[in-house]
C-alpha cells in the first residue's frame, strides 16, 4: 500500500546529497510517528468514550475512502504528466508530500501511514490488539514504536552508502519510471472505489 508513496520519498534522494538526504529522513520518520501516535490519540479517546473501534476505522467511512481515491487519481495523474501541482493549485494530501523542503517530507510520513494503514492490521495485529487493551501510555509508546518500525527503511535506506550504489545514475530513465509509478495509484484507486 505505501509504495507508491515511497517511491516519490526516493526518487527525492537521487540527487540529494548526504546531509539533506539524512536530514529528509529524520523529519519523514517523525511525520510517520507523529501520524501513528495522532491516530493512536484518536483511537485511546475514542475507546475511552466508550466506542467499540480498531486500527482502520476511518476505512469504515464512505467519504474517507472516496476522497483516498480521488487523492491516488490525482497523484497518479500528476506522476503520469497530465495535471502537475504548483503552489496554488496543491490538493491537502499529494500537494503536502510532493512539497519540496522539510514540509513535503513530514507530509509524505503523514500520507504514507494514512494509505498503509489499511495493510498494517495483518502484519501488525498481535502489537495493535495488545495497544489497544493497555493504559494510554503504553498505547501510545507502542503505535510510536510501530511507526518508528514503518519508517525504519527508508530511514536505514538514507544512510546505507552500499543501498546507495545499488540505485542507478539519474537520467531521461527517471521520466518513464515516474510515469510507470502512476499505475499502482490508479490501481490503488480502482479497489477503493469498487
Amino acid at each position: 500500500c505505501v509504495f507508491p508513496i515511497l517511491s516519490l520519498k526516493v526518487l527525492s534522494f537521487a540527487n540529494s546529497n548526504d546531509h539533506d538526504r539524512h536530514l529528509h529522513s529524520w523529519i519523514y520518520t517523525a511525520g510517520v510517528v507523529v501520524s501513528f501516535v495522532a491516530v493512536a490519540a484518536v483511537l485511546i479517546g475514542l475507546q475511552q468514550a466508550g466506542s467499540a473501534i480498531g486500527w482502520g476505522f476511518q476505512l469504515q467511512s464512505p467519504g474517507f475512502v472516496i476522497a483516498l481515491a480521488y487523492l491516488f487519481v490525482a497523484m497518479g495523474l500528476s506522476l503520469s504528466g497530465v495535471i502537475e501541482f504548483g503552489t496554488s493549485l496543491m490538493n491537502t494530501g499529494s500537494g503536502l508530500a510532493n512539497r519540496s523542503g522539510h514540509s513535503g517530507s513530514f507530509f509524505t510520513g503523514v500520507l504514507a501511514v494514512v494509505v498503509a494503514s489499511p495493510c498494517t492490521a495483518p502484519f501488525m495485529g498481535t502489537a495493535l490488539g495488545f495497544a489497544v487493551s493497555q493504559p494510554p501510555a503504553i498505547g501510545l509508546l507502542v503505535f510510536a514504536a510501530l511507526g518508528a518500525g514503518m519508517a525504519a527503511p527508508l530511514l536505514l535506506f538514507s544512510y546505507s552508502g552500499a543501498a546507495r550504489a545499488l540505485m542507478p545514475k539519474p537520467g531521461a530513465w527517471m521520466e518513464t519510471l515516474k510515469q510507470f509509478l502512476a499505475f499502482p495509484l490508479y490501481a490503488t484507486a480502482k479497489w477503493l472505489f469498487w
